[in-house]
């Protein structure tokens, strides 16, 4: 259960990281692949609380 909220903080993080990616005008690739790695630490931490 604790790595579901630390995979949650994480996810939360990256997903700023890919905001301030997108403002620094950064490649498009750089910003896309850092969103699916965000999205991806907080679809398996939205999985992991819910399955307890």
């Amino acid at each position: 259960m604790i790595l579901a909220f630390v995979m949650l903080f994480v996810g939360g993080m990256l997903l700023g990281g890919v905001w301030s990616f997108h403002r620094s005008g950064k490649p498009w690739w750089m910003t896309v692949g850092l969103a699916v790695i965000a999205i991806a630490c907080l679809a398996i931490s939205f999985w992991r609380i819910q399955s307890g």
